[in-house]
């Protein structure tokens, strides 16, 4: 691994692994909290079952969530969304209640979450749709972007690892830090001030809930991170059409990836939340609403 791709690495990294406290075993698999949601499912596709919740009408809005994540992440910004469009959350493959069939792998890629997400997305008769994503959901939305421009209307970001790939046989060798992982690959619960220091979360609940979620998602969330670091994500910002918002938190740990973003994406505007962390959906959720209901709502 060189030094240019070393530096690209670590950047990926601390966007999105936060500090962990010194446990040694992940918590008990939780229930992902009540949303708003008026409906909730199921859809069956290549070997996976993705869930999702949905609630409004109108056009519509996929919502898809961080690393570790879950539906719920949500749920704070959802009701306002659904006073005009059709919001849809789906769990991220192998996150809250999305299962895939088998043992987890070395790396879930980027793409094939992509298409599995997109077959579901067909299941449930949408044509063309805005995406709003986190973080994981931002790239895996940006992917989607890239592969199939014709499909989506909007596309927003809250935060995402832009970087310019890692090779596999690179992410083979390398030594994963002290104290994120147990001896299963299953997450290690995150000390609250690690949050505070690399993810601006300043909410104690947030951080509870984001140590619930990746207890959820269990072993898939290694496999995700490394399917971010493979990816690439920055090759498929040319290709994308559609309007473009990137929104970041003021005390968050992406905003390195701005420059970036707008060096390559056409038709891009870059938003910084004041006082917010990674997550302004989560901590800001009002500001967010702000932001995203005037940029979903421009031509296109």
């Amino acid at each position: 691994m060189d030094s240019h791709t070393r530096r690209d690495f670590a950047l990926l990294t601390a966007g999105l692994a936060i500090s962990v406290s010194a446990a040694v075993q992940a918590q008990p698999v939780p229930s992902v909290p009540k949303g708003p949601w008026t409906k909730e499912g199921d859809v069956q596709r290549g070997g996976t079952r993705i869930h999702y919740a949905e609630m409004g009408s109108g056009p519509p809005v996929i919502l898809l969530h961080k690393l570790g994540g879950w539906i719920a992440d949500w749920r704070h910004i959802a009701p306002a969304l659904s006073k005009s469009y059709r919001v849809i959350a789906i769990d991220m493959p192998g996150h809250g209640d999305s299962m895939i069939n088998g043992p987890a792998p070395f790396l879930q890629s980027l793409p094939e979450s992509a298409a599995v997400l997109l077959a579901a997305i067909d299941d449930l008769k949408i044509d063309r749709f805005d995406i709003v994503g986190s973080s994981l959901g931002a790239t895996c939305g940006i992917v989607m972007a890239g592969l199939w421009p014709e499909r989506i209307k909007h596309l927003a970001m809250i935060g995402a690892a832009l970087n310019p790939g890692v090779k596999r046989e690179d992410l083979e060798k390398a030594v994963e830090p002290p104290g994120q992982w147990d001896a299963k690959g299953l997450p290690i619960p995150r000390s609250f001030e690690g949050a505070m220091d690399r993810a601006g979360i300043s909410d104690r609940a947030i951080h509870d809930e984001q140590n619930a979620s990746r207890a959820k998602a269990g072993a898939w969330v290694l496999p995700s991170q490394r399917g971010v670091a493979a990816a690439a994500v920055a090759s498929y910002l040319p290709r994308i059409t559609a309007p473009t918002l990137l929104i970041y938190g003021e005390n968050g740990g992406y905003k390195n990836y701005e420059a970036v973003a707008k060096a390559k994406v056409k038709r891009i505007r870059t938003v910084t939340v004041p006082g917010a962390g990674s997550f302004t959906y989560q901590d800001r959720p009002r500001e967010t609403e702000a932001l995203l209901l005037p940029f979903l709502a421009q031509p296109i």
